[in-house]
């Protein structure tokens, strides 16, 4: 498994949840049947986001020193 399907399946058992058939519906009907699994609950989206900060364009560790204001 590639490290990112690997990330994906931790964030999805950790911190996905259901989509409601409401919001799947409109979805489904733009982009197509199974193109929404779940989605992320406000962890989620933190440990995603976080995640993704930490990653310079490079590959390599960041050189962010805090946050930006």
């Amino acid at each position: 498994m590639s490290k990112n399907a690997a990330f994906c399946a931790e964030l999805k058992s950790r911190n996905g949840v259901e989509v409601d058939p409401a919001e799947r519906q409109p979805v489904e009907a733009d982009l197509g049947a199974d193109a929404i699994q779940y989605k992320l609950t406000p962890a989620g989206l933190r440990q995603l986001f976080k995640s993704l900060s930490d990653q310079s364009p490079s590959g390599g560790a960041s050189t962010d020193t805090g946050p930006r204001g």
